[in-house]
């Protein structure tokens, strides 16, 4: 009897223990933040917060380093706002220029063919407007990748204009039956990839 107690207890232990969801690496300084769209809590860096569009706005008005940049921001911004689109936008350290931003879009099977189509949108399509503003990018990734469930399509630039200079990365995410984008802008060669293991199961 007493074998069997003991048998019996070693097995809830172990049960317990496997039930215990043990995290990447990199999400060791990371928090849960709710994508409402998703209905989805995932991890991000601990320094981003949730913003929204008009506190952006706010925060690029009251910059002190106006420029066509920041004018071309403002417009896409308000924009966003009048179409009634669904952003989920967190900051760095509320530093507009370091954001992470999540936007909703209509369901696609995502294979690798999508990544030669999806550059050719932007740079022949959303990108020719920033480039009157003189906005130049240079392209740095355009790849085809799986997480898990996941297919993903990731293209990354490096974006200067006048002497600033920022990171820009665009993910298409398809992740149960749903297609979403994740865009990532930081001053430093930081693209965030291991946020995509929020989606791999």
């Amino acid at each position: 009897m007493k074998k069997v107690l003991l048998t019996l207890t070693l097995l809830i232990f172990l049960n317990c223990k496997s039930d215990k969801k043990e995290l990447p690496a990199e999400f060791k300084n990371s928090k849960l933040h709710l994508i409402e769209f998703l209905e989805k809590k995932i991890y991000l860096p601990n320094e981003f917060e949730k913003s929204t569009i008009e506190t952006v706005v706010e925060i690029i008005k009251n910059s002190p380093d106006q420029n066509e940049l920041s004018e071309f921001e403002l417009n896409k911004l308000n924009s966003f706002k009048k179409m009634g689109e669904t952003v989920e936008i967190f900051i760095k350290n509320d530093n507009y220029k370091n954001n992470i931003s999540f936007q909703p879009g209509n369901y696609v099977e995502l294979t690798k063919e999508a990544v030669e189509v999806y550059v050719d949108l932007l740079e022949n399509h959303l990108f020719v407007e920033s480039e009157s503003y003189g906005i130049k990018r240079k392209r740095l990734e355009s790849k085809f990748l799986k997480y898990g469930i996941s297919s993903i399509v990731k293209v990354k630039y490096h974006q200067t204009f006048n002497e600033e200079e920022l990171y820009l990365t665009q993910y298409l995410v398809t992740y149960k039956l749903k297609t979403f984008g994740i865009i990532v802008t930081s001053e430093t060669d930081n693209d965030y990839q291991y946020i995509l293991k929020n989606f791999k199961k």
